[in-house]
């Protein structure tokens, strides 16, 4: 009888805490220049992921990590560290953050000509998007 009450009310509790971690959010954000995304916050019991929505409707690793960039959670938020990636005719450092709490999107970084580095890097790049849950 006590396990029985014991085992209903882990349960409980466990299913009350874990709810929340199981519900995937998507949201839809206007990138200037880059036209609309959807990223979707896949979260489980053990870890988080984003992923973005490609051209062709499937979801895809949004911040793949390798040597160049690094993804890091935090409640609802993710940011994604980048370095030497390539945007337009420039190589970029910094990072991008997208908020799933309050839906925003939003990348800081420095910017260089091809070829060159991040010490001959100029500071100030700076986008937003627009978002919204889908």
């Amino acid at each position: 009888m006590r396990v029985t009450k014991f085992l209903i009310g882990f349960s409980l509790v466990f299913s009350f805490q874990a709810q929340p971690s199981f519900a995937d959010e998507e949201i839809i954000c206007r990138v200037k220049g880059s036209g609309q995304k959807v990223f979707r916050l896949d979260s489980g019991i053990f870890s988080s992921s984003v992923l973005i929505m490609n051209s062709s409707g499937q979801f895809v690793d949004w911040c793949p990590e390798t040597d160049s960039q690094k993804p890091s959670f935090g409640r609802d938020t993710a940011i994604c560290k980048f370095s030497g990636k390539r945007l337009g005719n420039k190589l970029a450092w910094g990072e991008t953050v997208i908020d799933f709490a309050q839906p925003s999107w939003k990348r800081r970084y420095r910017f260089a000509k091809l070829g060159q580095t991040w010490k001959e890097s100029q500071p100030g790049g700076r986008e937003r998007a627009t978002c919204k849950l889908r």
